[in-house]
């Protein structure tokens, strides 16, 4: 039984972008070579992680998996383009996260600065775990 957050397929997928994205700025934001390479292991190590999970579910025809509880979303490729389209939506939520962080960061810090981008940040959570919870639920009907 694999675990929301911790070892699902959406919980590596969204690992995998973050830390890209991470990597991302450490090539061209801060350039430091020597982060860079280890995020490049990092994000290598997440992509095993998803060959495995692959593997272990179309070899036994099962992906059995706790969902996360918030809110919610046949044919297989219907379903797979339905994964696909999460995955994305994935991406972009974690990219607003992001937003919202170096946001804050930018400028002089107000009270409104700080609220506008604390409803972001929730807003982007909110969407990710949405995104998350469809990207496993697809799959799960693919692979059975």
């Amino acid at each position: 039984m694999r675990i929301t957050n911790i070892d699902t397929l959406s919980a590596l997928f969204d690992r995998l972008v973050s830390e890209r994205i991470k990597l991302y700025h450490f090539e061209t934001k801060i350039i430091n070579k020597e982060s860079a390479e280890h995020q490049r292991t990092v994000v290598e190590g997440i992509k095993k992680k998803l060959v495995e999970l692959f593997t272990e579910a179309y070899e036994s025809n099962n992906y059995n998996y706790i969902e996360e509880r918030r809110t919610f979303g046949v044919d297989r490729i219907k379903e797979v383009r339905k994964l696909i389209n999460n995955v994305e939506e994935l991406t972009v939520n974690d990219l607003d996260v992001g937003a919202a962080y170096y946001e804050q960061k930018d400028g002089k810090p107000t009270s409104e600065k700080f609220m506008k981008n604390e409803l972001k940040l929730r807003e982007a959570n909110e969407k990710r775990a949405s995104s998350k919870n469809a990207i496993d639920k697809n799959f799960k009907k693919i692979v059975e």
